[in-house]
Formats: structure tokens, sequence, C-alpha cells
């Protein structure tokens, strides 16, 4: 930029004066004044030409042209015609060359060259120069964190889900199964894993496809825990962009689903003609499969893994339809290692033989003659005196638990190992047989049939009347006096029918919750159950009501009926018995004697003990004697017969706990728990967010937002939008929000946003701050009263920040990284900070700006030049960090690959090519200049 001393009709010039005024365009010129018009302001001002009170705006190659229309070029060529200037490049939207006539200019240019808006009395309150260093500052400690996704998220830090969220979510491409135990927060782990992934640039477009009771869930569950907005895709929503063409797939990058809507031949075409990030599919275990006839469902996921980058499956009972079926979600993970059945059965039994050889080391006892030969086998020769070392030892498992098994893609921790979890307590509930039931049962029945005699047609609704177990609830709930109710039962109609009863007879307050709802009626009937006061007492589920949602709020579960599916039967338990809830979970098991409803009660309380105690092998056992229980259930007046079933039941139980603390297990919950490892990455989180610091940080850069304020107490504050913000901030509703910078107070009070490193109003207002020109020059006096007056100093902030595609992970190793350097009138670096400083009038400003002209622009580069050599090192050691980091991981994961074959080829060579990319990016990064500060000494 430089002033002309010509004027031409058409010409861009800026006010000196009057910054606001925006771009003006000379209308007329005479030989003593020059007319210019302020379109952005609406407003013409005459100015004398000796007054030197305008400054001719002229772009270079580079800087970004924005046409009056909206479009814009990056300038690569000048060129000037009769005064006039006309800037060609590449337009940004359409790629095409275009070029502007400077009169053409959009009038609300803002000049981002910090010298240029010095030169030009671009000038901002001398204060932002702090605020946006202090911006940049905090975006580095976000970075340099190494939990990205982790410190935002609005949920406990429990250690296992923790550390599986950091070891997933951190890698290229993962493609793992989640399968914790009900109840363990597979939810949130995936939520977190999806965030990290977002956050990182991993991922972009992510599929999220659950069965249609959990479709609502998921959207509150991703909103609320990690703030992510996904589009609930339906028939509705295919109808709507129908006749446009269009495949709506293409329209958004967070879709939800349900598994049902998927399967639909159309949808799915559209779906997988779409590239996919990330594919996540919870309750997996609901993918039936054979080699011979695969289920829709399981075909359609299989079409949508073929295509996704990354795949997450969720199930909390991976054997649920045997280990077949289980095989087979390993299977959608990675074809090519999945590929035989009978091989992956092989490989699993000798984990049985390899945990034996384990066992002691994690026990602390020695290793037989026979241990070492075993792990010699599968690992690297064993100094066996330097196991005698507790370090050692625990290094020996952690190179079993990398090397073999499925521990990288399968995840699955057991509540038996994980402490945090309520006492459950069984309440038997024997009760007569009403006659009318007994005088239309039929041995030779369906068991179905059989354990639900109210559903014989021949009843209808009648059957309330004379259920003693409809008493039973109605004088159960009498005696709690309010306390809630959790009642679930096989289906729907029992559910309604129970409803209808109790509305007629009684004055209880109840809700209903099946399969028949729509997902915002199943919402609001949870939310009268959750309310407190005048809200429902009992909710009547139908068996939806065991996948997914979360009531730990209630304490009392009434089983009304039995599943057969000992899996079942733990994710009903499961929907109060989880992680945070507060009190022993009492569970009610009414049930007719000398009934088959009797020996189901038998068989899984002193069979399998699966009322209060997890059982694991509850699958297992049911596959085994399903066919003798089905017999007893057929026959339960042969009492003896059954009796010796349960005994049997209860053998088989114990001697397949013992089994399960064999083999690949013992290797896989270490894994999957994280061990001590977890704890250093939780001990980051907390150092991340640091609520204090936020607090303090948040505070000023609201205030000078002029976002308002208040204390609603001690830990919350309440945000409102100010007459005088200077940007908008997204989330700040009129009547105020709540805000907390403490996860404790989050994570307790859902309606109050959690501010942190990861949350959207903290990024979002830091990135406005830095994409915007405010603060990038200013002019302030100081008093220092050991210098000369008029001494003035060139404060100068260079960011050291290389550009490239988020997908390599470049701020890993080099983010943005900030410098503030204090250049005297020598050109010298001074370590001074100016504690107090004065605004300068602006037309004070621009003399003085003008005087020190010449050495201002000396100092400018003299200062790019010193940052350059300052941050040299930092660079240099950027390059070494990532180049040792990113080798090493290729290395280990080359040499594991020959034992375990669960490393993808993908994995390494993503590793060697991110390493080659970012070692030139690295290598070509130069500083650039951020912001300005020119600080006078004038003591008062």
């Amino acid at each position: 930029m430089s002033q002309q001393i010509e004027y031409a009709v058409g010409q861009r010039w800026l006010s000196n004066s009057e910054v606001d005024l925006g771009l003006g365009v000379v209308m007329a010129e005479d030989i003593r004044s020059v007319s210019v018009l302020f379109p952005a302001a609406n407003e013409e001002r005459n100015y004398a030409k000796k007054q030197n009170a305008l400054a001719r705006l002229i772009l270079s190659e580079g800087e970004v042209a924005t046409h009056v229309d909206g479009w814009s070029i990056v300038v690569e060529t000048v060129v000037e015609q009769e005064g006039l200037y006309t800037y060609s490049g590449e337009r940004q939207d359409s790629k095409e060359n275009a070029s502007i006539v400077e009169v053409a200019l959009d009038h609300h240019v803002k000049v981002h060259q910090p010298e240029k808006r010095l030169f030009l009395g671009q000038l901002d309150d001398p204060k932002w120069f702090d605020s946006r260093l202090a911006c940049w500052q905090k975006q580095y400690e976000f970075a340099s964190s190494d939990v990205i996704g982790l410190i935002g998220a609005r949920v406990e830090l429990i250690p296992h889900q923790i550390h599986i969220a950091h070891e997933v979510g951190k890698r290229y491409a993962p493609r793992v199964l989640l399968a914790d135990e009900v109840g363990l927060g597979k939810t949130i782990e995936a939520a977190l894993i999806i965030h990290q992934q977002l956050l990182s640039g991993r991922a972009k477009r992510v599929l999220i496809c659950v069965p249609s009771p959990l479709v609502h869930q998921w959207l509150v569950e991703m909103l609320r825990r990690v703030n992510l907005r996904f589009s609930v895709f339906d028939e509705e929503r295919i109808e709507a962009v129908k006749e446009s063409g269009e495949n709506p797939f293409s329209q958004e990058q967070l879709i939800l689903c349900s598994q049902s809507f998927i399967e639909n031949e159309e949808v799915l075409h559209q779906a997988i003609t779409v590239d996919w990030d990330m594919l996540v599919v919870d309750e997996a275990h609901h993918l039936k499969w054979t080699p011979e006839a695969p289920s829709n469902a399981y075909t359609a996921i299989e079409k949508l893994s073929d295509i996704a980058v990354s795949v997450l499956l969720l199930t909390a009972t991976p054997d649920q339809l045997g280990h077949e079926s289980h095989f087979a979600r390993l299977r959608l993970l990675d074809p090519a290692r999945f590929h035989s059945y009978e091989n992956f059965v092989d490989e699993e039994d000798k984990y049985a033989e390899l945990a034996q050889a384990v066992t002691p080391l994690l026990e602390d006892e020695a290793l037989t003659e026979a241990d070492i030969a075993l792990l010699n086998k599968v690992t690297s020769d064993i100094n066996i005196d330097a196991l005698d070392n507790n370090e050692e030892r625990k290094k020996l498992v952690s190179e079993l638990i990398d090397q073999h098994g499925t521990g990288r893609l399968l995840f699955r921790n057991r509540r038996a190992s994980i402490s945090g979890f309520p006492t459950r307590i069984a309440h038997s509930c024997p009760l007569k047989l009403p006659k009318e039931y007994a005088l239309l049962r039929d041995p030779t029945d369906d068991i179905a049939t059989q354990l639900h005699p109210e559903r014989c047609a021949i009843l209808d609704d009648k059957w309330p009347i004379f259920d003693t177990r409809i008493q039973w609830l109605i004088d159960f709930l009498e005696k709690l006096n309010g306390e809630k109710v959790l009642l679930i039962c096989a289906f729907a109609s029992t559910a309604l029918q129970l409803s209808e009863y109790l509305r007629a007879k009684t004055s209880v307050r109840h809700t209903v919750f099946h399969e028949g709802m729509s997902i915002v009626e199943r919402d609001k009937a949870a939310h009268f159950f959750a309310t407190s006061e005048q809200g429902a007492q009992i909710m009547l589920c139908s068996e939806i009501g065991s996948e997914g949602r979360n009531f730990q709020f209630c304490r009392h579960l009434v089983l009304f009926d039995l599943p057969l599916n000992p899996d079942l039967l733990e994710q009903r338990i499961g929907r109060l018995d989880r992680i945070g809830q507060m009190n022993d979970v009492n569970i009610y098991l009414p049930y007719f004697e000398d009934h088959p409803q009797a020996v189901l009660f038998n068989w899984y309380h002193y069979g399998l003990n699966a009322f209060t105690a997890t059982c694991p092998v509850g699958s297992d056992v049911y596959e085994a004697l399903h066919t003798d229980l089905h017999a007893a259930l057929q026959c339960p007046e042969d009492i003896e017969n059954w009796q010796d079933l349960v005994e049997q039941a209860n053998e088989l139980t114990k001697t397949l706990k013992q089994n399960i603390e064999q083999g690949r297990d013992r290797l896989l919950e270490l894994n999957s728990s994280g061990g001590e490892k977890v704890d250093d990455v939780i001990d980051r989180i907390i150092g991340a967010e640091n609520p204090v610091n936020m607090l303090k940080f948040m505070s000023r850069l609201l205030d000078s937002l002029g976002v308002i304020q208040e204390e609603k107490d001690d830990q919350v504050f309440i945000l409102r939008q100010g007459e005088s913000m200077l940007f908008p901030v997204p989330g700040l509703s009129e009547e105020g929000t709540e805000v907390t910078y403490k996860r404790s107070v989050a994570t307790q009070l859902e309606h109050v946003h959690y501010l942190s490193g990861d949350s959207e109003i903290v990024t979002h207002c830091i990135d406005t701050v830095l994409t915007d020109v405010i603060g990038k020059s200013s002019v302030c006096f100081v008093n220092q009263p050991e210098a000369a007056v008029g001494a003035f100093w060139l404060e100068i902030v260079c960011v050291l920040a290389p550009v490239t595609d988020a997908k390599w992970q470049l701020y890993r190793y080099l983010p943005a990284t900030p410098i503030r350097l204090c250049v005297n009138a020598k050109y010298d670096i001074e370590d001074t900070e100016f504690d107090a400083i004065f605004k300068v009038k602006p037309k004070m400003a621009q003399q003085l700006i003008t005087a020190l002209s010449d050495q201002l622009k000396v100092g400018v580069e003299k200062g790019l030049a010193l940052a350059d050599e300052s941050l040299r090192e930092l660079r240099e050691n950027a390059l070494a960090n990532m180049q040792n980091t990113i080798e090493n991981e290729a290395q280990r994961l080359s040499k594991l690959q020959v034992t375990n074959p669960s490393i993808r080829d993908e994995e390494i060579a993503f590793l060697v090519e991110q390493k080659t990319h970012l070692s030139q990016v690295i290598s070509d990064a130069e500083p650039y200049l951020d912001s300005l500060r020119l600080v006078i000494n004038n003591p008062k």
C-alpha cells in the first residue's frame, strides 16, 4: 500500500480517521479536494487533498479480493490502467479464472496484514493485542494436550471408558468391537471416539445405525455428551428430497438412522454411493449370520462396512446369537483377517494355554518351566532372573497383550473387574396360580404360551381382573409411598393392558413405553417417569425398555415375566444396574407357584445366580441345556426333574466361570481396562481442563466480545447476548445460557453447558477472534519512568502454523505456535512486559506512525527474522519428534503384525505416508506476522 498523489474516479480509499466507514470509492475530484462515497455506511465525505486524510487500498499477490457480489479470488496478478487496478486470480468458489476491477471491490473490506493495517491507521483498542495473544496461547495449550476430544465431553472420568476412547480414538481408521458388559458405558465410549476422530480431522462423515427404539436416545446422547448434532434420516426425510433427484446421504455429514431403515434396498443403494469415514452400529448382536444365509440386516451393514474407513460395532452380548455370529461381527471389521470360522476357533483354543502361563505373571507367582517354554514360543527369549522384577513382569504382559489375540479390535470389560456398581437384591414373590390360568393350561402348548398365560386369546383383556400379580403390584406400589418403579414385560399388549387397569382401578401415576409409540412419544414418557414431582411413579415397559435406555435414578425393578434368553435378562436388569447408580438395586420377581414361571425363576436364581450378579456365561449354559430346560418348563409338576436341571445349570455355570478366567479373556480384559497406564491419560485430561484458568480466560474474552456474564452461584454462570456484541456466539439464548467450568457440575446438571477446551462456545470464540482482523494492529502509551520520553517498542506476535489436511495429524507434533517479541528502537529484543497501557487518540496515533514509518518497517522485518531464528529450534525438535514417534510406531506394528494379524496393512502404510508428508510440511514451515502493537513511552 502506498499513497497516490493523483486521484481518479473509481479508485478505492480508506479513511485514516474514520475506520468504521469501510472502503470508499472516489466519486469526483478537483484541484483542491476529493469526494469519496462510503457505501457500507452510506456516507459521503469531502477531503482537502493537502489533509492527507486518506490511504489508497492496493492489494498484493496472494491476498484475497472480494467482489461486491460476495465471491472472492486469490490475487495472482495486479494490472494498473488509467489509474485503476484490476486484480486477477482463481475464484474460491467455482475455481474459474476471474478479474475484479477495484471499483467492484466489496465495501466491507478488511485488511488482514498487520503492517498494512498499522500504516493505514486501521487500529484497534490496544487491549485486543493482549486478548489476541491470549487466544493463540490458549489454542496452543489445547492442541498440545494430547487429549483432544476427551476434555470437553460431559462424562465422568471412568478409567475403562477413558482408556478405550483414548486408545481407539487416536488410531488411524479404527475398526473395533466395543463389547463391554451391560452398564459399562459403550455408548459413551463410542461418542468419545467419534468426537476425537472428528476434532482431529480423521473423520468428517459419520453414519450411525441403531435399532429403531434407540434412535432418539442416540440423538440426545451425542448432543448432550459431546455436542454433536446428528441428522435423523427416515422415510420422511428420503421422500422430502426425492423430487430433487439428489442423494440425501450426500447432504449431511453426521447421519443417524435405524437399522431397519438402512435395510431398505433403495435406501441402502443411496447410502453406499457415499464415502463414509466412520460407520457405527449399536446392538450389533442383532446382525444374524450364517455362511449360507446372512440376514438382511447383516448384509446391509456388511456393504456399508466395506466402504467405511472406520467401523465401530457395539454389543454387550457378543455371543448372544452363538459363537459363529461373534465371528461374523469380527469379519465385518476385517474380512481378510477373519475369513475362516474354523481357523478362528483353532486360534482361540490356543489362548487358554497361553493364559495359564500368563496367570503367574498376573498374580505375582513363580513361573514353571512349562510356563516359560510356552511363553518363549510366542515372544522373545525370557530372562527368568529379570522376571523377578515387577516392572519386567508388567512389560512382558504388555507385550503379550500387544502381540496376541483380538485385543486391538475387541474391547470387553466385565463388571466383576470394574468398581462402582450397586448391590443387587433379589426379592422372590411366589404367588398362587389363578384357577382361570390353571383351567386353560395345556402342557402341549409352546413355551411362550406357557410362560405368558395372560396372552391367551380367550381371555382377551380381562386377565388383569384375576391375575394375582396385579394385586401384588398395586399393594407393592402403595407400600413404596411414591418411590419410582420400572416394570418390564415381554409384550406391548401386556404393558398397555396393565396401564388401562391401573388407570381404571387406581390413582397410581404411570406411563407406558413400547415399540408401538413414536420416538417423541417414548421420549415424553421417559421424561414423565424421570420427573421427580408429579411424575409417573411407575413406567410399564415392553421388551424394548431393556435396550439402550438408562433409568438409574430408579432403584426398584419389577420383572413381570422372565425372558428365556439370559443375555436379555441381563439387559433388563442393566437399565438400573449401571455405573452411576447410587442405591442398591431391588429386583422384584412375581411368579406363579407350581408353574413354568416357577421353574424359570429357579433356573435363573439358583442355577445361574443371574439376579444378584451378572452371569457372563448365561448364554453358554442356555445353549448347552436349553432342550432339557424346555422339557422341564413343559412339566413343572416333575419337581425332581427340574431341580436336577437347576443343579446341572449351577455346576455348569461354576465350570464356565472358571474357564472364563483362562485363555484370552485375561489378556483381553487387561487391554480393555487400561490398567495403570490410563491414570496418566486422566491426569492429562484434568490438567488440560484447569477450570480456574479457563474461567479467568473466558471471563476476559467474553467480556471483550460484549457477552453479559452473571453469577448464578459459585459454580454456574449465566451468559446473555449483549447489545454491543462484536460477534455472534452460538448457543446463547435470549433468556440466558447457563454454563459451568467444572466437569462435576456439568455431569450432574444436564441443562448446564460445560465450557472447556473442546466445547463449541470456547472454540468458536477463539476461532472468531483469530480469523478476524481485530487486535492485529494498535498503538498505545505506557508509563515507563526509567525510559526516555518518546522511546518506543514494537510488540510483534508471529505464528508458526504450517497448514495441511487435518488427517495427517500435524497438530500432534507442531500445532500453531505463537511467539511474542518486543523490539526496541535499536532493533534489539527486550524482555519487557507492559502491564498498564493507555489508548492513543486516532489522529495522534496516525501522526506517530507516519513519523516512525521507516523505523517501523525495518522493525517488522527484523522482528520476523528474529522470530524465525527463535522458532528454528522448535521446528527442528518437532520434526525429530514426529519422525521418531511415527517411525517407532510403524516398526512396532510391523513387528507385531507377524504374531497379531489384526494389525492391518493400511495402518502401517498410513504411518509411512504420514511421516513423509509431515517431514516436508514441517521442514517448509515459516512463521508469519499475526499482530503488531506500537508502544510509546509517555510518562505522566
